[in-house]
């Protein structure tokens, strides 16, 4: 005698994403699937009744064997949600990025000093290094580079320096100049990070990230600082001589 049940499918228990990959099988696959559980006490292939599903990187069918009543379970080894595509940015849209110094030497994230800047993402990387640098009150008046990493600059997967377009050596062959390159063509996807250093003698290590995308209109192709957090500190604070005189 089979096992007396009341609801052979316990869709209600179901969570919502895992109903949907299972309604999605066809109706015969989905019978294949029920038929085909193996119960540890009959010892062979059962069905599978009063059962649900869950979500655990794959959809599992859990339920009852038909035959004997003992729990059984079944995985969907190919029946799992589709990987989330990065948002990617467009040439077209506002680019909002943060932009931050340290303002301690343990680089602690509280003492951050912020810039978050709104940009068109046909921007070159130079005019885009130009509206860092005076929003954080610099004067534009050496010589900087984009990086993926600092610990070593010459093995960079990707770098862009001013050199390149001033006709000096660049650091690596990977690198690429900062006037003809566009904002959009440096960040490719929300999240993405590259290290403004500028002026290699004094190193101002200016973090970049992308963090969010936004249409533009008309009225939107000036850069805007759309939020200051926490005081620069000066590019060339006054030396000791100066502060006696003073």
């Amino acid at each position: 005698m089979g096992f007396n049940h009341h609801d052979n499918t316990g869709l209600s228990r179901m969570s919502k994403e895992a109903l949907k990959l299972w309604i999605g099988l066809p109706a015969d696959t989905r019978q294949i699937f029920l038929n085909s559980v193996w119960c540890g006490e009959c010892r062979k292939a059962v069905t599978i009744v009063v059962y649900h599903a869950e979500l655990r990187g794959v959809v599992v069918l859990q339920g009852f064997c038909g035959t004997c009543g003992h729990k059984v379970a079944r995985v969907i080894d190919d029946l799992s949600p589709a990987p989330k595509k990065k948002a990617r940015a467009t040439a077209l849209g506002l680019y909002i990025f943060d932009v931050w110094l340290y303002g301690d030497a343990k680089c602690t994230d509280e003492k951050r000093i912020i810039r978050k800047i709104q940009i068109v993402g046909t921007k070159s990387l130079y005019h885009f290094a130009r509206v860092i640098t005076q929003a954080f009150g610099f004067q534009f008046d050496h010589c900087f580079g984009f990086y993926d990493t600092l610990d070593d600059r010459v093995n960079c997967e990707k770098a862009f320096e001013l050199f390149v377009d001033i006709g000096e050596e660049p650091t690596s062959e990977v690198v690429k100049g900062v006037k003809k390159v566009k904002i959009s063509q440096a960040f490719k996807h929300i999240g993405e990070k590259l290290i403004f250093l500028f002026d290699y003698g004094d190193g101002w290590q200016f973090n970049v990230e992308l963090e969010e995308m936004r249409k533009a209109g008309e009225i939107d192709s000036k850069p805007v600082v759309l939020e200051s957090i926490g005081k620069a500190p000066l590019q060339y604070p006054p030396c000791e001589d100066e502060e006696s005189l003073s």
